[in-house]
């Protein structure tokens, strides 16, 4: 399964209510049985970070849609590491 990460803007996630408002649900996670959003990260300059796990970057795409965001890149993750655990993804 590939990872993505997304760098852009959501329209009011500088706000923590908003953040909170928008992404409290599970729902708002688990896109389908194959597709999950598993973080999203508010930066200080108001940009913010989202990482997915899906087969595809287009079973991404319809979150990012719904959720407004004004997207910088896409890009798929390499390998990561994770509170020390390693995972070569790409």
């Amino acid at each position: 399964m590939g990872h993505w990460i997304v760098i852009g803007k959501a329209p009011g996630w500088d706000d923590l209510d908003t953040f909170t408002a928008n992404l409290k649900e599970t729902d708002k996670w688990r896109l389908n049985p194959r597709t999950t959003v598993t973080a999203v990260i508010a930066l200080a300059d108001g940009r913010q970070l989202a990482e997915c796990h899906a087969d595809n970057q287009s079973d991404f795409e319809p979150w990012l849609q719904e959720t407004g965001w004004e997207v910088e890149s896409i890009t798929p993750i390499k390998h990561m590491a994770r509170t020390g655990e390693i995972w070569k993804l790409g």
